[in-house]
């Protein structure tokens, strides 16, 4: 049986094609580490609410951590519905 290690350092980074063609790029994980309260409530305007959030993150009562709170959405609508209006 083979044993997977911490210190695998193989590496297998996509082709130039591959890496042009794709949705994003290094940016976003730059943006994302620079605010990631600001990148994830950009991430989330991108979905219909019912009830938009008041607050990104509530890291009040850690480890426990609760996401767009005030918010309601229908997961249902935001992967179906939407995308059949006219």
């Amino acid at each position: 049986m083979t044993e997977t290690t911490a210190d695998h350092r193989d590496s297998y980074p996509p082709t130039a094609a591959f890496a042009a063609a794709a949705n994003a790029d290094a940016t976003l994980y730059q943006r994302a580490t620079a605010d990631r309260d600001a990148f994830w409530g950009e991430q989330a305007d991108r979905l219909h609410w019912y009830r938009s959030f008041d607050q990104v993150l509530d890291w009040s009562a850690a480890p426990v951590a609760r996401w767009f709170v005030g918010g309601t959405l229908n997961v249902a609508y935001n992967c179906v519905d939407r995308h059949v209006l006219d």
